[in-house]
């Protein structure tokens, strides 16, 4: 059963991207960041990985490398995804280095920042067997960040104001053909640890990035009702999925998984001599926003 999955940042990507590779299967990673929208996809039965993206000459693009899925270490990569960045990139293990967020030149030079013809690509896409970010392919994309003035992803999921142009009616079709699985987390306390640890940079004063975490938080923890609001506005079914109790087996249908916290302190940007700092700031965060 192909699976979509429905998350916020700090919610599990990487845990989900994993387990699809670990289990053989395909994943397509819609990127909205860094460089402007992509997709990335790590293909095993390829022995692939692809990039797709819309040029600024409205021509939409593909290129691949050859890479071997049987033999990686996925342990090792996850524990080189929890050292920073300028350290990551001396990784042995190609699927963590940069946090696997590397792109061809040819992309980085040549992309569309604002794509008009990338939903023809969508087809393609929803061959796949998972797919992270998969609100894009229903047209949300192109909102400011959380903490930030102006129109968000969450509101945008409420309102149905969707930015990127796409057939709609087509990509509903497709996604009731999927299971579509919105992660959400229980435990705040441990989530609030890992969005201390790398949900944003630290650059003035602990009270000041205490203070954009909690914004970004509070704004995470609103994508859990949005998504359920958007999809039950297009009639797409879903299920919810318990990132502290749920059976990830059984709920991605797959045979052999990870240990559930595998990916804890993975993507940190928080350097080390502020570490000292994040139980307070948990413990506050937590008494402030119950």
């Amino acid at each position: 059963m192909k699976t979509s999955y429905f998350s916020t940042d700090r919610g599990g990507r990487l845990h989900y991207q994993n387990l699809a590779l670990y289990n053989g299967k395909s994943i397509c990673k819609m990127i909205t960041g860094y460089y402007g929208l992509h997709a990335i996809v790590y293909d095993p039965y390829n022995n692939e990985r692809r990039w797709y993206w819309e040029d600024r000459d409205g021509e939409l693009r593909s290129v691949s490398e050859c890479r071997e899925y049987d033999d990686i270490d996925f342990i090792g990569a996850m524990d080189d995804h929890k050292i920073r960045r300028r350290d990551n990139l001396a990784s042995n293990h190609w699927i963590a280095v940069d946090y696997a967020r590397y792109c061809p030149t040819d992309l980085v030079k040549s992309i569309n920042p604002y794509p008009k013809k990338f939903h023809e690509l969508f087809p393609k896409f929803f061959e796949y067997d998972f797919i992270s970010w998969p609100e894009v392919l229903l047209g949300y994309h192109g909102y400011v960040k959380d903490d930030m003035d102006g129109m968000k992803l969450y509101q945008a999921l409420y309102k149905g104001k969707r930015k990127l142009p796409v057939n709609l009616s087509y990509s509903i079709k497709q996604f009731k053909t999927r299971k579509n699985i919105i992660a959400y987390k229980e435990n705040i306390s441990h989530w609030a640890r890992s969005w201390f640890l790398g949900g944003g940079n630290f650059n003035s004063t602990y009270d000041s990035y205490y203070k954009l975490i909690e914004r970004r938080l509070n704004a995470a923890r609103k994508y859990y009702n949005a998504f359920k609001v958007m999809l039950e506005r297009n009639d797409i079914p879903y299920e919810t999925f318990n990132l502290d109790t749920g059976d990830y087996c059984k709920t991605f249908c797959v045979d052999r998984s990870f240990d559930r916290y595998a990916t804890d302190g993975t993507g940190t940007l928080l350097r080390e001599e502020h570490m000292h700092m994040i139980d307070t700031w948990v413990d506050r965060y937590m008494t402030e926003n119950p």
